[in-house]
């Protein structure tokens, strides 16, 4: 897949004026994004801007620009276990990169019947020709309400999916048709649901508000009417594998975990001196023992619960890096490695080997924040300036480009059926969303939204070419491949909200809810 920017090298960054409200094009033909009222959402300036980059000129907008440090991450990652997993998956067999999608599917099968099988790195480019990329993608909206959207998430077969916010219940749709399929209450709700996912056998969700209970709902609610109450105000929860345990992070700068069966906390220690906003089982698809928590106080640490105590609350790693609170924190769900979202407007890949122990970390000089800011009512301070390199940073990979303000965004490994999880993908405040190429640091792709919208979470179906994000505006976006022949030549903009092509407008759907 050809990415969008490539990494540039610039002589003196100061001698390159720099964008924040930049936003890349595709090579070959322009794509315009237009607004409501027709007025194109990128100026002259930024069309100026982006001829350089696609002309090969030595340009890139600041808040793309990489610290030393982060140029020696890229140097460094193709030794990177994960580097070595995907090479080849990266590459195209000689003469197949040309081809059209249906010339690629079509070499493809003729490579199958005379070889007798496909390695598992042909069908991953095969299925990728069938992604929602670049000049085909095509997006539709599929429901809009009139509260803001905070979590998504699809189940383990991908034939659900569910949106949770601000509104006092949770919505699960079939992902066939997209019709509302279930309606969950959520009950006590204070300003917004925090998290929301499926149960491990996906019979239950789970949510968490900012209040003083955690509850888990049958999906099948109507019919048994099953709830349970956990009495625990809660940010973030993630569930293990076996769905008999969840480890949780709170405000009030501790992690839990939770035996679901007694409803009895296992154990609650003080891990953070802030806020702790992500947490995420780490030790593979058993998702067990190992899990990493993330905080306001720009850490993240590696607990193991297997001698996690009350008595001895060290954490058995230390991840220094972020120069700001960790907004979000995704699994690869291989044992190694996960990726964490920051207020320093970064996500950044780690290696759970690779961190300090708590008695190394205490002895390393403490690192201050750079800038003092709240990332709910404020634009970052450090847009539009050099990168802040945190100097004991373990990272393994470092990408920028996106936008973490207003609330805390999400991020996530592109699944591994359909991708062999070499992407990383992001919400973003400016209203996109961004997909990166997990080795080279390249943006391969951007889904732009409404402009200058939010975009808390987005997921990807873990086995078909289709990408969702609910934003702040209530509405659920579905993006799907539409290739040329396959546009429909009916162009009128109708009221049906199935029909609908374009999200770039303000109209009001509030019509067509049914709230």
């Amino acid at each position: 897949m050809a990415a969008l920017l490539r990494w540039v090298t610039t002589g003196d960054d100061d001698d390159d004026d720099g964008d924040a409200n930049w936003l890349p094009e595709y090579e070959g033909e322009s794509i315009v994004f237009e607004d409501s009222d027709g007025t194109p959402i990128l100026s002259d300036d930024e069309r100026a801007h982006l001829d350089k980059v696609f002309d090969g000129e030595p340009y890139a907008p600041l808040s793309f620009r990489r610290s030393e440090h982060e140029k020696k991450q890229r140097e460094m990652v193709p030794l990177e276990r994960i580097a070595h997993q995907l090479r080849g998956y990266n590459k195209d067999p000689v003469g197949v990169s040309s081809l059209t999608r249906k010339q690629r599917l079509f070499h493809t099968l003729c490579h199958r019947e005379q070889v007798g099988t496909s390695s598992k790195a042909q069908l991953i480019k095969l299925q990728e020709t069938f992604m929602p990329f670049q000049e085909n993608k095509h997006c539709r909206v599929v429901d809009a309400v009139r509260d803001r959207l905070y979590c998504g998430g699809f189940n383990s077969t991908g034939s659900r999916f569910l949106t949770a916010g601000q509104r006092g219940e949770v919505l699960l749709y079939d992902t066939v048709n997209w019709d509302r399929e279930a309606y969950l209450p959520v009950r006590d709700i204070s300003w917004t649901v925090t998290d929301a996912k499926f149960t491990p056998d996906d019979a239950n969700v789970m949510y968490s508000t900012i209040n003083s209970n955690v509850r888990m709902v049958s999906t099948n609610f109507e019919e048994d009417g099953k709830e349970h109450v956990f009495p625990l105000a809660l940010w973030c929860i993630d569930i293990n594998a076996a769905g008999t345990e969840f480890v949780a992070g709170t405000s009030q700068s501790s992690v839990i975990l939770m035996d679901m069966q007694t409803q009895v906390p296992v154990c609650h220690v003080i891990g953070h001196h802030d806020d702790v906003n992500a947490i995420a089982f780490v030790d593979g698809p058993l998702h067990s023992n190992v899990f990493v928590s993330g905080s306001d106080d720009s850490l993240i640490k590696l607990w193991d619960r297997r001698v996690l105590s009350e008595s001895n609350p060290k954490p058995q790693g230390v991840f220094p890096g972020h120069a700001d609170g960790i907004s979000h924190i995704s699994s690869r769900d291989d044992g190694y490695y996960f990726i964490s979202n920051s207020k320093d407007q970064t996500t950044k890949l780690w290696d759970i080997r690779k961190c300090f122990s708590s008695d190394d970390y205490d002895d390393l000089m403490p690192f201050r924040k750079p800038y003092s800011w709240d990332y709910r009512y404020q634009a970052y301070p450090g847009r539009n300036k050099r990168p802040v390199e945190h100097p004991d940073d373990t990272s393994v990979m470092t990408y920028r480009g996106h936008m973490v303000i207003e609330t805390l965004i999400r991020c996530y490994f592109s699944p591994l059926h359909s991708t062999a999880q070499k992407y990383i993908y992001t919400g973003s405040a400016d209203g996109r969303v961004y997909v990166y190429d997990s080795i080279t640091g390249d943006l391969v792709e951007i889904f732009a939204m409404k402009h200058n919208g939010i975009t808390r979470d987005v997921r990807w179906h873990p086995f078909e070419p289709t990408i969702v994000s609910p934003d702040f505006y209530g509405k659920l976006c579905v993006w799907q491949r539409q290739d040329e022949d396959e546009q429909p030549t009916n162009k009128v903009n109708t009221r049906s909200r199935r029909r609908r092509q374009f999200v770039d407008d303000d109209e009001d759907y509030d019509n067509e809810d049914e709230d």
